[in-house]
This record gives C-alpha cells, structure tokens and sequence, in this order.
C-alpha cells in the first residue's frame, strides 16, 4: 500500500511542480505588496517580519519543487533585510531604493527560474503514448487577418517557441480545419473583425463546440484600439488574450506558448473541503466529468497536509463542519504566504446574505448556495482559477518600468535581446543596441542639481520616443544614460535613427526646477549581425562607442564596427587575438594577481597590498592590465574580469586569514558594480558567511566615471560600506569636480592622480587638506624616487606605491614590519 502511494507521488510530482510555479507569481506579487506596504508604513516591524516570513516560505518550496534560484536569490534578500529586523531602525532613503532594486531583483530571479523550469517541464519525455503522439510534432497556430508586418515579426517569435505557423485570409479556411481537427492542440490569432465569424450569436457552426456549445479552439484577438463594446464581446467568447495595437510581438508569443502549454499539459486542480461524504461525491462528480481534477477531504483538521500534496488551483470549502468552520480554514490557509493567493469559494446552503458577506471577509472569493446547478458550479469555479492566473500572469509582463518615464525595464531590453541572439529563426532586419548618454552632465548637475537630472532624462526619453517605432524597446540604463533596441532593415537606417535622435533632442529647450537648459547625447550603435557575445557585452560595447562620441566633442552618434575591431586586435597582440585570449582566460583561469605594498609613511605596520591584475598565455607570456582591460572593455567583457579579480582577491584575503595573518588589499573595479546587484547580493553573502572582514577589502574606481554614475555609485557605496569593503578614488585631481564626488560619496581613499606629483603646485597640498577634513585617507601612486616622498611626506599624504617600493611580485613578500621610507 505504501509502495502504491508512493508511486502516485512520483506520477504526480511533474504535475505538483507546475502547480507550484504556477503559485509562483502570485506569491511574489504578495511579497511585492508587502514590501511597499512596509515601505509606506514608515518601517512597521510586524511588516518586516511577515515579508521576511514569506520570502523563507517562498525559499523553501523552491527548495522542494526544484528551483534552486528562488532560493539562492531569496536567502540573499533577507541577509539584507535582517540588518534591520528586531533592531526598531528604518534604513535611510539610499539604503530603501537599494533594498528596492534587490526585491526587484528577486522578482524577476523568480520569474525567470519558473519560466526556465516550466519549459523544462513541457519538453520533458511525455509519460504516455497518448502525450507522446501529441508532442511528436510542433504545435500550430494559425494567424489570421493581421496585418503583414506585425504577423512577420509575431512568427519570428512564435518559431523561437517551436510552434508551426500557417497565416490564413478567411475564417472559412480556420473554420473546415476544426471540424476536420477537432481535438488537435492548435491556436488562432486573429484581428478582432473576425470575432463575429468565429463565434456567430446562435452559437452554432464557427468556432463553437457542437457538444457543449464552448468555444472549441482557444484564441487571442489583436484590435486597433481600445474599443469597449469589442473587448466585451471578445471575453464573452472567453477569449484567451486581447491585444490593442500596437502589440509587442515577443511578449504575445511568450503569452501564447504559456496558454498553450496550460491548456496541453495541466488540469485544474480542485480541492473539495466538505464533512458530509455525499455531498462532497457530488461536486467531485460534476467537476470530474467537466475534466477538473479533484480531491475532497471530509476532515477539516487534514485539509493543510492535503494542501502540501495536491498543489489544488481551487478550493471549494463547505461553510458550517465540526471540528472547524469554513471561515476558520480560510484563515489559517490565508495566514500560510504558501497558499495565500488560492481561490477559496464557499459551497453551503446559508441563505442568510449578511452570514455570506461576513464569510467572504475572512477571505473567500465566491458564496455558492447549496442547492446549485451543476452549469453553475462549472462556470463560477472555471472563472475564479482564470481570473487568479490572469492575475498572476500580469507578473510575467516587463512592459512595467519606471512610472515617471513610461520606460521597459532595463531586464526585459537584455531579455528581449537574448532572445533574439539565441533565435534560430532568419531575422530580414537588423538589429541595432544604442547607448544613449547626456553630454556635460556635471554642467547639468550645477544647473538643475542631482535630483533634477531624472527630470531632465525623463524629459529626454519622451522625445525620444516620439521618433521610435511602436516596437522598439527603450529603457533607463544608468543615472544618465538610456539603451535602446530597435530593428531596421539596413546598417545605414540604424546610423539614420541615431542621427535623428541626436538632432531631435538638440532642439529642445528643457525646464527643469524654475531652470532652463538645453541638451546634448553621445549615442553608441552596435549593429548585432552573426554575433557570438552575450547581449551584456552588447551593451557594454555600445556604452563605449557612445564614450567615444563623447571624447569627440558630443551630439553625435559612433557605429561600432566588428569586422575593423577584429583587424585591429589581430594587429594589436601581433599576430594573436586579443578579445580571444580574454574569454579563454575568463574560462580556464589564464589570469593572475601581482602584488605590489602600499605603505604608510607614518608608521602603520598593517600590510596594504594593491592587487595588480595579468593575463598569462598559454606560453608563458604575460600581458599587464593597461595591455588587455581595454579591449576587455571594449568587448563588453570587463564584468566578467572584475568577477574573477574579486574572487581571487577574496580567496587570498581568507587565505592568509586563515594562517592568523591579517591582510588588506585595494581591488580595482569597473563601473558594472555600480548597477549591478546581483554582485552585490554575491558580496553581500560572502560577507555574512566571515569571507570579508572589516578592514581587508577596499575597493577602486576611477573619479571620472564614478561622477558620471553619481548617484547609482551612493547606493552602491552605501551598500558596500554595510558588508565592510571600503571604497577609493583613483585619478584624483584638486577640482571643483573632485569636491562635488567626495561630499556626496562615502568614501575612505583616494588616489592622487601622477599630474600633482609631477608639478605639486597643481593643488597638491590644497587637496590632501580637504581629503584630510572628510577623514580620507591619500594614497600617492607611481613613487619612483626619493625626491618624491619628501614632497609627499611634507604635504601630508598618508601612503605611497611605487617601484621605489617595492616592484609587483606575484607572492605577498614585502615586511612591513621592516619598512623604512
């Protein structure tokens, strides 16, 4: 007997594991609610403690159904939000829109890791010869009368999912294929025209099903406007999706693969809570024979376990039992996050109304009264599992960007472009990716201040927009910048699109805060044609051709051209291709750190090592930093170059931690850690596990881009300070500029940039005073004589590198202990 149930289980667990990613949504959609809800309350910790609460849940189902990410990424949150939970502090505002872009993160780990494993699911071996006859070949969708051009791209789409496309011109031609096929899987995309056709008022002939009178053939409508009295007569056909124009190709055919898999794969599963036997056989009959699946459980006391196992997308819970009352479950099942967002209907013969309403405000969604209609029954309980996956799916769309601009999400532009990398399908047009920037930010900044700088972008991505296409894909990139995907037949139409837009906003006159100001933009255009990288490194060489338009002089576009780029690297490493090496080296660990001591000059014993990064060939060759980072850079590549350093440097920090030996070692870093929280969650996490302990990790970016990103490198700043990695300038000149980045940042060391220490009275001393009166401590690089610490010990710098040092070696050997400057 335990054998045979356990076998049912295992039978069943595929079907469990859709059910729980199904859930999936909804659950994060409750996380989302709480956490604005926190957000808004002032920091109520009851609130904290149940997001917390239902984040663990979450994590722990993802545990058991197979969804490791959810968990990974979920543990990582509350390490975050547990610096402030049972403590009756509220984070400052840098520290909310950093713990915001986390949750956010979350989300959308969650929602990727479902949708990957749901396609695992509907590819898996199916378990029947009947479900593998029906999987042997692709299923069809039929477009009809959409126009040509959206029904082009929404192919495209449709193949990336493996559906087999027929374009169709008459309803007649859809029509003869159901009555010939009636019980094939197929799916139909129409103009909403046809609606009347399809479906005529007799409910006879079309569409409809001559044994029930339902529609037969699940459909999605496209229609050209937002037409009222359409819409209602589309959902009176229980149409499964309703698009008005313009619609986004790749999001309705990501929504036709998931309706099509639900309606192939998964029964809805009912859960049937009713202490009289009978009339628990009863519903279970009538639902039975509507092809629901169902359990009923006469014992209240068992219905949680029951839950845990049947995985149900509906309960239906008889109101008065012994033991505990309809109203009572709802509440104990409302109070588990797990299954917080199931329907819940109540099926009793309480004819009493105000007795309905109060049950329905401990959280039900229907009242059914006993007796009921078998028609009506089917109907209530069919529409409230659509309605909460309706509901659930609006987590699915990542059209929600910024409010204040109308922008997509920076996730769904990478999205869209992997898919488009990964599509095996033939595209006509060309793909183009565009790094938007602002000329002379800081110039903007005086004007209108850092908080009237997202004015300014919104004001610019408006008008942007005006010169795009319904399907192009805009998105906020950085505290400056925008991205932008878009598809044109030709190179030379994706430079034209450019070159508008530079002139388009040209001409503006902006207001800002009582303000006026006019603005430039530096675009960087990779046209994506057979191309190996990822769309991260897309965009990463995008971002620097739009720096070299900048370093041009601005309001102009730079086209990236790959075929000349690998000319110039196959000349550059004589003969070898750089961009190569730096992948293999990413891969099979070509890299290596060189240590070189920065030493105090007033006489601190602790060791400070700058890590100094080499690429090894094969061979034996080593190539220096300056050799091969900006190629790394220009290949979109550096994130992944930093990633290693940081590993590395961690490895060695915990290393000689290890032996007793306290280490602290600066780690150069691009800009990608500013905006990129996953690595912070990494960091966040290594930190919480003892890796990274206060005083062993500084580390460094250049001034210069970080006043670029100013206010993405506060929170990022803020966030590392809290995991105890201290941050440090480098090329740190005596500015009005340099004022403007230290006030703002907090910051412990900067770099003295080799200008000051050639010719002092550039400002020397004047910026060692103000660092001194922030608490920053001087670093003076590139020390290759004696003269120049006598100047540098004399206007107060706190530490020196240099050759006259010590070269950089590849072992930490220099005693500190010993040093004498």
């Amino acid at each position: 007997m335990m054998s045979n149930d356990k076998s049912a289980q295992q039978t069943a667990k595929p079907d469990l594991v859709q059910t729980f990613l199904n859930q999936v949504p909804g659950r994060v959609s409750a996380i989302l609610e709480n956490w604005h809800q926190l957000v808004h309350s002032d920091w109520k910790g009851n609130l904290l403690d149940t997001l917390i609460e239902r984040i663990t849940t979450l994590n722990e189902s993802g545990s058991k159904f197979g969804v490791p990410q959810i968990t990974q990424s979920g543990k990582s949150l509350i390490a975050h939000l547990s610096d402030y939970h049972g403590t009756g502090l509220k984070p400052q505002h840098d520290d909310v829109v950093a713990l915001d872009g986390l949750v956010h993160a979350f989300k959308d780990a969650a929602i990727q890791a479902c949708n990957q494993q749901a396609e695992v699911l509907a590819s898996a071996p199916a378990e029947s010869a009947k479900e593998t006859a029906e999987s042997s070949g692709e299923q069809k969708v039929f477009i009809l009368g959409i126009d040509e051009a959206l029904a082009a791209n929404l192919t495209r789409h449709l193949q990336t999912h493996h559906f087999d496309v027929h374009y169709l011109t008459e309803v007649d031609q859809i029509v003869r294929h159901y009555e010939i096929n009636p019980d094939e899987p197929s799916y139909l995309v129409s103009h909403v025209e046809m609606l009347d056709k399809l479906f005529p008022e007799a409910k006879e002939g079309g569409l409809w099903n001559k044994n029930n009178g339902l529609p037969g053939m699940p459909v999605a409508f496209i229609a050209d406007n937002s037409d009222l009295k359409t819409r209602l007569a589309a959902m009176r056909v229980d149409a499964s999706a309703y698009w008005v124009k313009p619609v986004d190709p790749y999001l309705a055919a990501k929504r036709i693969q998931e309706l099509s898999t639900t309606h192939s794969h998964t029964a809805y599963r009912i859960l049937i809570v009713e202490d009289d036997p009978a009339q628990a056989d009863f519903a279970d009959a009538i639902l039975s024979k509507a092809n629901f699946e169902c359990r009923s459980v006469t014992d209240p006391l068992q219905v949680m376990d029951v839950l845990q196992e049947f995985r149900p997308d509906l309960i239906l819970m008889d109101l008065y039992m012994p033991e505990a009352s309809g109203t009572e479950m709802t509440t104990v099942i409302r109070e588990d996050n797990e299954f917080v967002d199931i329907p819940i209907v109540f099926l009793s013969g309480e004819q009493d109304l105000d007795k309905q309403l109060s049950a329905l405000s401990f959280g039900g969604e229907d009242f059914l009264s006993k007796p009921i209609a078998p028609k009506h029954l089917i109907t209530t309980v069919t529409n409230r599992i659509r309605r909460a996956r309706q509901l659930s799916h609006r987590l699915h769309g990542h059209t929600r960007g910024e409010k204040e601009t109308g922008l997509h999400s920076r996730n769904y532009l990478l999205e869209r472009l992997d898919a488009l990398l990964k599509s095996e399908s033939p595209i006509e047009e060309v793909t183009g990716i565009y790094f938007i920037q602002i000329d002379n930010q800081e110039d903007l900044i005086k004007t209108v201040g850092i908080g009237g700088l997202d004015a300014v972008l919104a004001v610019v991505a408006s008008h942007l927009k005006q010169n795009l296409q319904s399907q192009d894909i805009l998105t906020r990139f950085g505290d400056n910048s925008l991205s932008l995907l878009a598809l044109r037949p030709s190179d030379d139409d994706l430079k034209t699109l450019g070159e508008s837009l530079c002139q388009s906003v040209s001409k503006q006159i902006i207001e800002v805060e009582n303000s006026t100001v006019g603005v430039t933009l530096s675009i960087g255009i990779y046209p994506v044609q057979n191309n190996q990288h990822d769309s991260s490194s897309i965009i990463a060489q995008a971002q620097t051709a739009s720096r070299n338009a900048q370093d041009a002089g601005g309001n102009q576009i730079n086209i990236v051209e790959p075929e000349v780029a690998a000319e110039d690297q196959s000349a550059a490493t004589a003969g070898g291709d750089l961009g190569a090496l730096i992948e293999k080296a990413i891969e099979n660990n070509y890299f290596d750190i060189y240590f070189q001591p920065v030493v105090a000059l007033q006489g601190s014993t602790q060791a400070h090592y700058q890590t100094l990064l080499r690429l090894q060939e094969p061979d034996g060759k080593l190539h220096r930093a300056a050799e091969f980072i900006p190629k790394a850079e220009e290949l979109g590549l550096i994130s992944k170059v930093d990633q290693w350093t940081m590993r590395r440097a961690i490895h060695v920090i915990n290393e000689h931690m290890a032996q007793g030996n306290r280490l602290h070692l600066f780690v150069s870093q691009s800009t990608d850690l500013l905006e990129n929280m996953e690595r912070l969650s990494y960091l966040r996490e290594k930190q919480r596990q003892g890796q990274i302990q206060d005083g062993s990790l500084t580390f460094e970016f250049n001034i210069n881009d970080v006043a670029r990103n100013l206010k993405s490198a506060k929170i990022c700043f803020d966030v590392l300070n809290k995991i105890n990695i201290t941050t440090l300038l480098t090329r740190v000149t005596s500015s009005v500029e340099t004022e403007r980045v230290i006030e703002h940042l907090p910051i412990k060391y900067i770099k003295l940039d080799f200008t000051l220490l050639q010719d002092p009275e550039l400002g020397l001393k004047q910026l060692i005073e103000l660092a001194h009166g922030k608490g920053i401590k001087v670093i003076a690089p590139q020390v290759e004589d004696p003269r120049s610490i006598a100047i540098l010990w004399s206007s107060g710098t706190d530490y020196v590198q240099g050759n006259f040092v010590q070269r950089p070696e590849s072992n930490l050997i220099y005693d500190f202990n010993e040093s004498v400057l």
